[in-house]
């Protein structure tokens, strides 16, 4: 049986059998009672997760997606709720109704019931997942270079720490996904046509993959946060090797400023020359140590 797919409360009747509701949250409390439905407004209203409940013998599901669009060439966060029975009907929430209408009423039009066309729209949510991540491991390469090269070195500690979020984000949300598409382990009779079958097959593969692919992307980044906390300590080395360099060649220099600079006798300043005597070996001091240093590779 074909189900109905409406888009407004309006005039909406008490009964849902066989209709499929797409609204924005903005129209909630046309469907439920705002104070005997508190729970189910606020969850579908307010959704930072994905996530599946039962609540009176009905199921609430929430969702998040990174959509991209097409036309503007962005990719932005999308909030989708569904609270359904998977029997009589469906009611989608999201802000950005035209396009999941117009998926559902194409799926609905292949004569899918209510968990099909959930299934099917996890499966087209989560077909580009694969490039996602694979650009992200692109970035992390080109990261790792940058760290190689020791090239702009400031830059990656903000770089790593965005990268760590990203993926924390991303695989919470493979786990949340996972016990989803767990329920429908326990739904397979929901599934009637052979092609959903097979959709359900290739999503229980590819959230597993795909959350792997984090494990593996955070293992990566693991190893360049200490490659980068390696550079950093060589490049301290580098600095506290100069500043050794330095207190090498000056400290006999101001042993010799400090002890000419006392209020004391000295003999041999009563003779002209001692002044460019004490010049020409301060000279030959700082040359032969620049020497010594040179060749001990201690400027590299």
């Amino acid at each position: 049986m074909k189900l109905k797919v409406i888009n407004s409360t309006k005039n909406l009747n008490n009964e849902l059998k066989n209709t499929i509701l797409v609204i924005p949250n903005s129209q909630l409390s046309n469907i439920f009672d705002l104070k005997k439905d508190k729970e189910i407004i606020d969850s579908l209203k307010y959704i930072n997760s994905n996530k599946i409940e039962l609540i009176n013998n009905t199921y609430l599901l929430t969702f998040l997606f990174e959509i991209k669009d097409l036309e503007k060439n962005t990719t932005k966060l999308e909030k989708i709720g569904l609270y359904t029975d998977f029997k009589n009907f469906s009611i989608y929430v999201a802000s950005k109704t035209e396009i999941l209408q117009n998926t559902i009423i194409s799926l609905s039009n292949n004569g899918l019931n209510h968990a099909e066309i959930l299934l099917s729209l996890l499966t087209s949510l989560t077909e580009n997942d694969y490039t996602k991540l694979e650009n992200i491991e692109d970035e992390l390469d080109k990261l790792e270079e940058k760290l190689t090269s020791q090239k702009s070195l400031e830059n990656c500690t903000s770089k790593i720490s965005v990268y760590r979020k990203t993926l924390i984000k991303y695989k919470h949300h493979y786990e949340q996904l996972t016990n989803i598409i767990d329920f429908f382990s326990t739904r397979q009779e929901l599934l009637i046509h052979e092609d959903q079958k097979y959709n359900y097959l290739v999503i229980t593969k590819r959230i597993p993959k795909l959350y792997n692919q984090i494990i593996y992307l955070r293992e990566i980044l693991s190893q360049l946060r200490d490659s980068y906390q390696s550079q950093v300590e060589i490049k301290q080395n580098h600095l506290m090797k100069i500043f050794t360099i330095i207190n090498v060649i000056f400290l006999p220099l101001q042993l010799i400023v400090g002890w000419y600079g006392m209020n004391v006798y000295m003999p041999e300043t009563k003779y002209a020359i001692t002044y460019p005597i004490i010049l020409v070996f301060c000279l030959i001091f700082i040359i032969i140590t620049l020497i010594i240093f040179h060749k001990k590779k201690y400027f590299k």
